[in-house]
């Protein structure tokens, strides 16, 4: 029997054990546990007591280690219970007991992310094979019923700094945006930190579409830090860059003198609108409908290179070489890396993309709903370029 089967039919009792004789097991692999619904938990167990017996293996004098029922174990303690509901699994290994446990929360959408990643990378680090090989994140993702990218990306979310890991746990960033800062260098991800923080309560606070899009810009360019440097221009080539900057400054600033003119035609009332273009209302809807995707556009083009400005304002300042990210990837006869670490990014990218254009189709669709009910361009969503 292979690693990947491995959840073993040990032989299983049930009876009812004293909360004393149980350990809660060091290593478990949650250590998130939302407090309003322990609040509700405890309530239910003290009125109905614990229904669904946790999971115990013995360890000898009487004495049993918690794997399954952590909430349950901790919500009977919270109640004043002195015994509880227990099957007894016959299971020596507390890496295999660890297993079970993972296998138990990890598709119920009990466990977070980086609880996920990082009871990964204790089982490829801890565990082996029944023929005592080092496994795989491919072995691994089969024991849980994921992708091998899947079982990678989690692991990688260890790599973010332990502040980045707080704002995760707790949700104030979502896991699209956890995961290209993940793959930032750590000063970088401090200054990500640190942009995204300071314009929390001013009107430069980010979305969680401006932080994901932000992110990108900052790996695009810690990536290829070449791409950035001061070109040598010439004296035509420098000449022409001015004049095509003051003619879009210009630009901008005739759209600032039109829009005068529209707060104008905006206070005119329905009465005198009606009187003044009559017939050529339609047309004229559907004229400023053409320029208010125009500016849209516009804003949006816009945004995109404040992000990359900022972007490339933290990758310069930041000192030391950017490492290479798209390391060479391992050979035919080693497609896996036993340390737990994931190897190689190629995959990685591939699996961050597809999860680009989910975020930008949500936000689309979104957008979409927003613009009908407020029918304003402005209060619409905007898609993450990629």
């Amino acid at each position: 029997m292979t690693a990947k089967t491995a959840t073993a039919t040990a032989k299983t009792t049930s009876k009812t054990l004293r909360l004393n004789q149980i350990e809660a097991n060091p290593n478990q692999p949650r250590d998130y546990f939302d407090e309003e619904k322990m609040k509700e938990l405890i309530a239910s167990v003290k009125e109905y007591g614990v229904i669904s017996p946790v999971e115990v293996r013995p360890i000898g004098a009487g004495k049993y280690q918690l794997i399954l029922g952590e909430r349950r174990y901790r919500a009977a303690h919270k109640a004043g219970l002195t015994t509880i509901p227990a099957r007894i699994i016959g299971i020596e290994s507390e890496i295999k007991a660890f297993r079970r446990a993972v296998a138990e929360n990890v598709n119920r959408a009990d466990m977070t992310p980086l609880e996920e990643g990082a009871a990964f990378r204790r089982i490829i680090t801890e565990d082996r094979n029944d023929d005592g090989t080092e496994l795989t994140t491919k072995d691994v993702a089969a024991m849980f019923g994921k992708t091998a990218t899947y079982v990678k990306m989690r692991i990688q979310l260890l790599d973010l700094i332990p502040e980045m890991q707080h704002h995760l746990t707790k949700g104030h960033i979502g896991l699209a945006a956890a995961h290209r800062i993940s793959e930032l260098k750590v000063e970088n991800q401090q200054a990500v930190l640190k942009k995204w923080t300071q314009g929390k309560n001013s009107e430069e606070a980010m979305s969680e579409n401006d932080l994901l899009h932000f992110a990108h810009q900052v790996r695009e360019q810690e990536r290829q830090p070449s791409m950035f440097e001061v070109e040598e221009l010439t004296d035509e080539q420098r000449e022409e860059r001015t004049a095509a900057r003051k003619a879009t400054r210009n630009l901008l600033d005739r759209i600032e003198q039109i829009r005068g003119e529209l707060e104008e035609i905006a206070k005119m009332t329905p009465e005198k609108l009606d009187d003044l273009l009559g017939g050529q209302l339609g047309a004229r809807i559907g004229q400023l409908d053409r320029v208010g995707k125009a500016i849209q556009d516009a804003r949006f083009a816009m945004r995109q290179a404040k992000v990359h400005a900022d972007a490339r304002e933290i990758v310069v300042s930041t000192a030391g070489t950017a490492p290479n990210l798209a390391e060479e990837e391992p050979g035919a006869d080693q497609t896996e890396a036993p340390s737990g670490e994931p190897e190689g990014t190629a995959d990685l990218d591939a699996a961050f993309d597809s999860m680009m254009v989910e975020v930008i189709a949500e936000q689309a669709q979104s957008a979409e709903v927003e613009a009908v009910h407020t029918e304003s361009v402005d209060e619409a969503l905007e898609p993450v370029a990629v």
